[in-house]
């Protein structure tokens, strides 16, 4: 973590985005955590945000990227499935 705070601040950078392993797996929620209060940044999380999960990591950064949970099929590169977006925003609302 020290050296992403050092990363962070010799880029200038404005934000940090916390990712999983790859597109569509969820970091650890005590990961982005950790980023979260090490970096000092506003802090999204880019990658594995579903509705099961959303508002427990929107409990922690300030925003999400989201993106293969809203497709047709759960597949980043097919178009946006209205009917996963409704879910989703649903799930948000609760």
């Amino acid at each position: 973590i020290e050296e992403l705070v050092k990363d962070l601040v010799f880029f200038d950078a404005d934000a940090i985005i916390a990712t999983g392993q790859r597109t569509g797996h969820a970091a650890d929620l005590s990961y982005i955590r950790m980023i979260k209060e090490a970096a000092g940044l506003p802090t999204l999380v880019g990658s594995g945000v579903t509705p099961d999960n959303a508002n427990d990591i929107l409990g922690i950064v300030d925003g999400v990227i989201i993106a293969s949970a809203l497709k047709h099929d759960g597949v980043w590169w097919n178009q946006v499935d209205p009917a996963r977006v409704k879910t989703f925003m649903a799930g948000l609302r609760r």
